[in-house]
């Protein structure tokens, strides 16, 4: 007579949580632009989308402001220096945002903005994941 087995785990061990998450940002690399600034709102790094979305070489970008990407009237608003303050409080802001490429022209994305907290629960940094939805 066969002998019944324990239930297995549910869970997922640590090697297969890793293999996952990074499934999940390779993913998420794929399709979408993604940008990381710190918490002052300057450049660590982009992927290849957000680069050619927005005309840049990673090297022009890396450590420059995210009022780059803006027009220059919005970045000298309350609003533009309360939506930082969000993002610096934990908060994550979501939605459609006019930026302005490169080569000057305004484009039209839809967008979350996200802060990373690490093991200690402290804001390291801000990603944002956009897609293009400008209407041509």
């Amino acid at each position: 007579m066969p002998t019944k087995e324990a239930p297995k785990s549910v869970g997922l061990n640590v090697a297969d949580d890793q293999l996952h998450l990074a499934s999940l940002v390779a993913a998420m690399n794929r399709v979408q632009a993604l940008i990381e600034f710190d918490l002052t709102g300057r450049v660590l790094a982009a992927n290849e989308n957000f680069l050619a979305l927005m005309g840049y070489e990673l090297s022009e970008i890396q450590g420059q402001h995210h009022r780059m990407f803006c027009a220059s009237d919005y970045t000298k608003t309350e609003a533009y220096a309360e939506f930082w303050r969000f993002l610096q409080s934990g908060q994550f802001r979501t939605g459609e945002f006019k930026r302005v490429t490169k080569a000057g022209r305004e484009i039209w994305i839809q967008a979350s903005y996200n802060p990373i907290f690490n093991a200690a629960g402290d804001i390291v940094k801000i990603v944002k994941f956009a897609t293009d939805i400008t209407e041509t």
